[in-house]
């Protein structure tokens, strides 16, 4: 799924804030790196009908806002994107 799609919650595993909001869903890739997809609105009542991915992330994003209570989280890529993204650099400086 693209950006400004919508997915069920219950695909993955919940990214909350700490009023415990649904500010997305964290799901692993093909690669099995993890990715964020972030909610438009974050969910006060997760699990219940489908929400709008407003983006899907994989790597660092700052003081992402939660709809609902306003308070502010941050999303920091885990160790395998980050191998992800090296392996990719070294692989594009060899052409």
């Amino acid at each position: 799924m693209e950006h400004g799609g919508t997915m069920r919650m219950g695909d993955g595993k919940p990214w909350r804030c700490k009023g415990g909001h649904a500010l997305g869903q964290v799901m692993r890739n093909g690669s099995g790196v993890r990715r964020l997809f972030l909610f438009r609105e974050a969910q006060a009542e997760p699990g219940e009908g489908n929400t709008e991915v407003m983006a899907v992330v994989e790597g660092f994003v700052a003081d992402v806002r939660c709809s609902v209570c306003g308070e502010i989280r941050t999303w920091f890529p885990g160790e395998e994107a980050l191998k992800e993204l090296l392996k990719r650099v070294k692989g594009n400086s060899n052409a």
